[in-house]
């Protein structure tokens, strides 16, 4: 496991024990946490992903990030749009860096996201259709003002899944954006979701995580 500033997107690793040509899997923190946030789930993940877990451009306080402003005081414009683009754009060419890199696989790249990061994680696989082939949603939603009308069109081609969880009672993004979400991607019929509520906030519980693990363990097996 490493700390690496080398790149544009300062990130940690934990590399694949399969060295030739690995999977990606990439980690997006939510808003106020940091780089080992979602690391924490390497204890459990296949050893054949090269683990990759980057930090937020905006310091919030002590060892807490953020990748763009969030006003939770203004729900018509909850997401500081113009920043949230950017870090999309510093995102999706660190993937491209870091597949460079490490020598990884370019068809295999995995992205998820826990509530900002979340976020993020839609709007990159819309961005970039043709190397995102699963996304990982954890108590986030799809903001359709970080996507263009081409690029809701561009998916249309692709054999994206997605793992989507979110809690019944999540006070910081709540449940009714989820399910607008994924009643708007139920239209792309080439797209294969895991669809699930749980009994928990703005977090993961066991019965999420339990999920999570297994569907990640059974995808992989299809490369």
């Amino acid at each position: 496991m490493l700390l690496n500033n080398q790149l544009t997107i300062k990130h940690k690793i934990k590399k694949s024990k399969n060295k030739k040509n690995p999977p990606l899997f990439l980690m997006i923190h939510g808003y106020g946490s940091n780089e080992n946030d979602l690391f924490s789930l390497k204890k459990d993940l296949p050893e054949d992903f090269f683990l990759i877990s980057i930090q937020g451009f905006y310091s919030i306080g002590m060892n807490k990030y953020s990748w763009y402003d969030i006003d939770f005081d203004n729900k018509k414009q909850f997401i500081n749009i113009a920043q949230a683009k950017n870090t999309i754009q510093k995102i999706s060419f660190f993937i491209d860096e870091a597949i460079k890199k490490y020598k990884l696989n370019k068809n295999q790249v995995w992205v998820c996201g826990f509530s900002q990061g979340a976020i993020l994680s839609y709007a990159i696989a819309f961005k970039k259709p043709d190397k995102i082939k699963n996304i990982i949603v954890l108590s986030g939603y799809l903001e359709k003002n970080l996507i263009t009308t081409k690029e809701m069109k561009n998916i249309v081609d692709t054999k994206l899944k997605i793992f989507i969880s979110h809690g019944k009672y999540d006070t910081i993004i709540p449940i009714q954006l989820a399910k607008k979400s994924f009643n708007f991607l139920k239209n792309y019929k080439n797209i294969h979701f895991f669809y699930k509520e749980y009994e928990s906030g703005h977090n993961l519980n066991n019965y999420n995580y339990q999920d999570l693990i297994n569907w990640i363990k059974k995808n992989i097996k299809t490369f």
